[in-house]
């Protein structure tokens, strides 16, 4: 019993003795912060509020407001534990991540009070961390080489546009020389040309002139005779009554005062009608048409009304055979007056003149070519303005390329004119309903694969804001969406070794986002950087 007593005695001194000691370890405080924690002198709040006793720090009791007198327990609500995870990188954590059964610190620190086990996982992270920064570090090296080699191209093509551009200027001033002088022989050959033409149309106006004068006195004397029914040389008021289409008042008869209203007298002579009527009814008279006579009608209705005696072949047949041939007939016999009817109406339509417009319309003639010399003289001018054409869009062309390379020289194509080789190219990227296409520094489409047209989501606007203003590239002013804002297109630029497009994605409602690889933003102080960093440098 004694044996024992003293046994429980010793337990509790060893245990009483690894507390304290434990209890003295300076737990999840980062290095540069040891300096603050030292056991012989009181602590004070990391925020400076108050002063305590050392033996408080670390004894699972928050007595400063930030928390900083526990840092390696998790009493303190807003406390921080440090991972030192030696081989790796430390990290800060919540303190009260600390003991809750979860190793948060690769090392396992932060579950020292607990029993369970936490594998040392640091040097395998430190592994996969060296490999992913070599990774890195050799993305950059070799996409700098590559931008070095776009930033030579760059200047090359800097040279190149400066002598185009000179040489473009010194051919413009020799093609406006030659305009100058084509468009002078132009003018020279259109001279004689528009007399020629000129003396041709004056002629032929004349002539036809004279055409239409004959043309009027045929008519008039046509419609003279064809009103003077009584052959009288007179055209009288009875005559003139009967042509009622000449009526200006439909709503009353055509009385004799309108008719000599027309006439200006009982009757009129040739040359009286020439002057003075012939132009007030030549656009609406027409000449009477010959009807049906009420005989033809008669004798076509009394044909059809008397019936023809039977004859012996009628024995024998039935009513109903007679009634079949009798509607027959009736259908024949109307057949027969209808034809006779239409050649009527035909003649008469072929015989009946028209209004005085419409005959002028039939009769008008077409101007007679031009003759020999002046077609000469229209060969020549056409050569001369062709040649004027051609020489104006030499001109026009040449000021259009000019206007381009200027405009391709004051963008802005990143800082060392890097992107400069990307200009005006395309990239596509395929996804399963679109092709995302997008030229640099134009615009951006999204083309349908199922078929359909091509929507612009976005045409070249900016780049981004510094301090990586050449990260990112913004295209705005697209079609608009139904019921939205127009579309955009933000592409965010990485490092890569080539050009493309990885990635497009539609993160609000018709604002598109694009991830595009390219060895124009390959930085080499990245790859420095990467090359020399301490493995243990805190993240």
């Amino acid at each position: 019993m004694f044996v024992r007593s003293i046994a429980l005695i010793l337990l509790l001194f060893i245990h009483d003795a690894f507390c304290h000691n434990n209890k003295n370890i300076l737990r999840g405080i980062q290095s540069s912060l040891l300096s603050m924690y030292i056991p012989s002198k009181p602590f004070t709040c990391l925020d400076g509020t108050i002063s305590i006793p050392f033996e408080f720090v670390n004894d699972d009791y928050c007595d400063c407001r930030d928390g900083s007198d526990e840092p390696g327990t998790s009493a303190c609500p807003n406390g921080q534990f440090f991972c030192e995870n030696k081989g790796y990188v430390g990290i800060t954590i919540p303190s009260h991540f600390v003991g809750d059964g979860v190793c948060d610190c690769c090392d396992g620190s932060d579950e020292y009070e607990n029993e369970i086990i936490c594998n040392n996982t640091c040097f395998e992270l430190a592994k996969k961390t060296n490999e992913e920064r070599e990774r890195r570090r050799l993305l950059h090296e070799q996409g700098v080489a590559k931008k070095n080699e776009m930033i030579a191209k760059a200047g090359s093509i800097r040279i190149e546009r400066k002598n185009r551009l000179e040489e473009l200027e010194e051919q413009l001033k020799r093609l406006e020389t030659d305009l100058n002088e084509k468009e002078e022989l132009k003018r020279q050959a259109e001279e004689p040309e528009t007399a020629h033409k000129d003396k041709h149309q004056k002629a032929w106006e004349e002539e036809r002139a004279i055409r239409e004068l004959a043309r009027r006195d045929e008519q008039m004397q046509d419609m003279f005779n064809d009103l003077d029914t009584n052959q009288d040389k007179l055209v009288s008021i009875k005559e003139l009554q009967v042509h009622t289409e000449l009526d200006n008042d439909k709503e009353n008869d055509f009385t004799d005062e309108e008719v000599k209203t027309i006439l200006g007298a009982d009757s009129v002579t040739l040359d009286e009608f020439n002057s003075t009527v012939f132009e007030q009814i030549s656009n609406s008279y027409q000449k009477i048409t010959q009807s049906v006579t009420n005989e033809q009608v008669s004798t076509t209705e009394s044909n059809k009304a008397t019936p023809e005696p039977s004859t012996e072949e009628d024995h024998g047949i039935s009513d109903e055979e007679k009634r079949e041939h009798s509607v027959d007939d009736d259908a024949h016999d109307k057949n027969d007056m209808d034809d006779n009817l239409d050649d009527i109406d035909t003649k008469d339509d072929i015989d009946q003149p028209t209004s005085l417009d419409h005959t002028k319309h039939v009769h008008d003639d077409t101007a007679p070519d031009f003759d020999d010399e002046t077609k000469k003289f229209i060969q020549i001018a056409d050569q001369a303005r062709n040649d004027f054409k051609d020489a104006e869009k030499k001109v026009r062309d040449v000021k259009k390329e000019i206007e381009d390379l200027q405009k391709r020289a004051e963008m802005n194509l990143g800082e060392h004119d890097e992107f400069s080789i990307m200009y005006d190219q395309c990239y596509d990227y395929e996804e399963r309903e679109y092709t995302y296409r997008v030229c640099m520094f134009k615009s951006a489409v999204q083309i349908p694969k199922g078929g359909g047209s091509e929507v612009t989501i976005g045409y070249w606007e900016s780049w981004g804001s510094e301090p990586n203003k050449y990260s990112v590239m913004k295209y705005t002013n697209g079609v608009s969406c139904w019921n939205g804002p127009s579309r955009s297109l933000t592409i965010h630029l990485r490092c890569g070794i080539e050009n493309r497009a990885i990635d497009v994605r539609e993160p609000t409602k018709c604002e598109y986002a694009m991830i595009f690889e390219t060895p124009a933003v390959c930085d080499e102080n990245i790859g420095a950087k990467l090359s020399h960093q301490d493995t243990h440098t805190e993240f």
